[in-house]
């Protein structure tokens, strides 16, 4: 094959771009401090950082719904810690009731103080985070209470809704972080199967007014009460145990998000010190390259003579 001057040329030329290229590449990575500036660059790696770039932002998403989750999951735990204190008062105070006492000032004091504890329980239940309600289901905007004893009682009187509300933690993982008031102090239309905490207060408050009481409807009461307070020590319980999965949740997502952080910065980070040993070779080879083609095209036919 006859190698001529334009072929020649042609190969010098090719190597220059080639050689200049690789080191226009070099430079941009110390500039940038990345190895990959450009899709171009190399797909595969490139669709690598794409996807641990998605992941980042769901990582921060997961994280932000799990803090938003906490908060309103630990102002419920301490409200429901409110509420079982004051109903450990109201069972005390009912087995003080005398049975069949005409005495009505001694039922009006008992009763003035079940109303003060009634009216505590609803302020409890119309606990607010940032002007929601914590307590009215997803209709967080509705009271869900009425303060104010009522007379004749109110069977259900609760005007929030049973929905929940759940947040996504993870990629196929959600948790429930509200708890409906109705599951708590009861109330609710239709009722739900739960002691209507604050309507048998009502009740009760109401049967003390109107004359003595026995001791079976005192029993009756007692009875009711203690099942409002376990009803509220099982949200109790609700509460602390999401809480706790959400604290292993956000334990496991920083260790996703170290992971991701470590993964990427293997794969982008550009090492300077490598890349300053390619430089160099770099810059040889391509002044290398320029003097042959220098030394070439300075050939003619003379030279073979």
């Amino acid at each position: 094959m006859r190698i001529t001057p334009n072929i020649t040329i042609n190969n010098s030329l090719h190597n220059i771009q080639t050689s200049r290229a690789l080191l226009d590449s070099i430079q941009e990575k110390i500039a940038s401090g990345k190895n990959y500036n450009r899709i171009s660059d190399d797909p595969v790696m490139a669709r690598l950082l794409v996807g641990i770039n998605d992941r980042f932002g769901a990582n921060e998403q997961y994280r932000s719904n799990i803090s938003k989750a906490n908060i309103w999951l630990k102002m419920t735990s301490t409200t429901l810690d409110g509420m079982a204190a004051t109903m450990k008062e109201v069972k005390s105070l009912i087995g003080t009731i005398p049975i069949d006492n005409n005495d009505p000032t001694t039922r009006n004091n008992i009763a003035y103080q079940l109303t003060l504890m009634r009216e505590q329980l609803a302020d409890m239940g119309n606990t607010q985070l940032e002007n929601q309600y914590i307590f009215s289901g997803t209709d967080t905007t509705t009271q869900p209470y009425n303060r104010a004893v009522q007379d004749p009682p109110v069977a259900g009187d609760y005007q929030g809704n049973s929905a929940v509300t759940k947040v996504q933690i993870d990629f196929n993982a959600t948790e429930t972080m509200n708890i409906p008031g109705s599951d708590v102090l009861g109330g609710g239309t239709p009722p739900p199967a739960r002691v209507d905490i604050l309507k048998e207060l009502d009740t009760l408050i109401a049967t003390l007014k109107a004359g003595p009481i026995s001791a079976s409807d005192r029993t009756t009461y007692a009875n009711l009460m203690e099942q409002g307070a376990q009803q509220i020590q099982t949200a109790q319980v609700t509460a602390a145990t999401r809480v706790k999965r959400l604290d292993l949740m956000s334990k496991m997502l920083d260790n996703t998000k170290n992971t991701l952080e470590t993964v990427f910065s293997n794969v982008q980070n550009a090492d300077y010190a490598k890349l300053g040993v390619e430089l160099s070779q770099q810059k040889a080879a391509f002044e290398a390259t320029l003097s042959s083609t220098a030394k070439i095209s300075q050939m003619s036919l003379l030279d073979y003579l």
